[in-house]
């Protein structure tokens, strides 16, 4: 006579295997992430270092955050194309002047991969989708953003190089097929001139650089990218896991390491500190300890 299990018996078992998915996919779960955040970290230290070599090779000046058209116009309110070339036809005419002298594609002789220029597990969404791409073209997609303060500065003028910080995951869990953007920008209005970072004074001045300007996220994108921070890459080319909005009370995130503050329950920020003219994080003379 041939042995089965009872009904109770298999229902045990299915139990205690429900039991045991029921702890070890959360575990699972957060091994990916892991694994994710170690990757992308990677992803940073390696812009450091190719940030570094760029620096050696340009006088020690940081890559700028937007080219100039031929009206001697700065492209700093711009998105910038990534590479400046793949649209058939650019849209204005200048976005693809602004997007030559900009860090992601100024760089990208010594990043040599552009797909280090997106974290992993973001979202994609592609911009300008109903513009045609030209041939042999590939529109490449990011998510980080470049510290625009550091536009054209001198590496060996600024005041704190270990805690001021070039790259950020400003646009969170969205990356853009397509284009690349500076966060925070100078404000650059005045053509044929300079734009270059100048600290605030006694107030916030009209000419190129004397203020600064912060964007939101692309299409919402959430700042907690893992384990509820990001990954950021520092003027010293070292990289650093830091906890962003740590608090959904708005006052509670900190000014010294989190340059937004006022985060949703989802890790959305409503606004950044700043110092009347420049947003506070990003300023190279900041010495972080005030």
């Amino acid at each position: 006579m041939k042995k089965a299990f009872t009904l109770i018996e298999l229902l045990v078992v299915i139990a205690i295997i429900a039991i045991l998915a029921a702890i070890l996919f959360p575990v699972f779960a957060q091994a990916k992430e892991a694994a994710k955040k170690t990757a992308d970290l990677s992803n940073v230290k390696q812009l450091g270092t190719a940030t570094a070599i760029y620096l050696a090779d340009n006088d020690d000046q940081f890559p700028l955050q937007a080219g100039q058209d031929m009206a001697g116009v700065w492209g700093y309110n711009y998105n910038k194309y990534v590479p400046s070339d793949w649209p058939a036809t650019a849209s204005p005419a200048v976005r693809t002047k602004y997007s030559e002298g900009f860090f992601m594609n100024t760089t990208q002789n010594y990043i040599k991969n552009y797909q280090m220029l997106q974290s992993p597990g973001t979202t994609t969404v592609e911009y300008q989708p109903t513009n045609p791409v030209a041939v042999g073209k590939t529109k490449q997609t990011t998510n980080y953003a470049y510290n625009g303060l550091l536009s054209g500065y001198s590496s060996t003028s600024i005041a704190d190089s270990a805690k001021l910080y070039v790259f950020t995951e400003g646009n969170g869990k969205i990356a853009g097929k397509g284009w690349g953007f500076a966060n925070p920008a100078l404000i650059c209005n005045t053509a044929n001139a300079g734009c270059a970072y100048i600290p605030s004074k006694s107030g916030c001045g009209a000419n190129n650089g004397e203020t600064s300007t912060y964007f939101n996220t692309y299409a919402g994108g959430s700042q907690w990218l893992y384990s509820k921070g990001q990954n950021f890459g520092l003027s010293d080319s070292h990289a650093k896991f830091r906890r962003v909005g740590a608090s959904i009370a708005p006052n509670d995130t900190d000014y010294r390491t989190d340059p937004e503050t006022g985060y949703d329950v989802n890790g959305i920020p409503s606004s950044y500190y700043w110092d009347g003219c420049h947003a506070w994080l990003a300023r190279p003379d900041y010495d972080f300890s005030q």
